[in-house]
């Protein structure tokens, strides 16, 4: 698993608020990297077929949980959260790789 900034104490609720904030900033360039990978993605995927790969997708799946089982976070929470960032990177794909060979 990648290295984590250990937490600082957290002792009142706007403590723990910058820290939620800080940590979707985070989120958010992680996001912006891995929609970055659907871009390449689609400009490497030759056939329009190959954009939904479900053996992928479970591969993906199955790792989520077993990192969320590691770590102990809810692991139902953890696969529906990816099983919806999957499918909407599935349709982000799909509209880069047509975009790309319809200019």
């Amino acid at each position: 698993m990648t290295n984590l900034t250990t937490l600082p104490t957290m002792e009142t609720m706007t403590d723990v608020r910058e820290q939620v904030d800080r940590i979707d900033s985070e989120l958010i360039a992680l996001m912006t990297q891995r929609f970055a990978c659907m871009d390449a993605a689609a400009r490497i995927k030759q056939d329009r077929e190959a954009v939904r790969d479900e053996t992928r997708k479970a591969q993906v799946l199955d790792n989520v949980k077993q990192l969320a089982a590691e770590t102990g976070i809810p692991v139902p929470t953890m696969a529906a959260i990816w099983e919806l960032l999957i499918e909407t990177s599935i349709s982000y794909e799909f509209e880069k790789w047509d975009q790309l060979r319809t200019r």
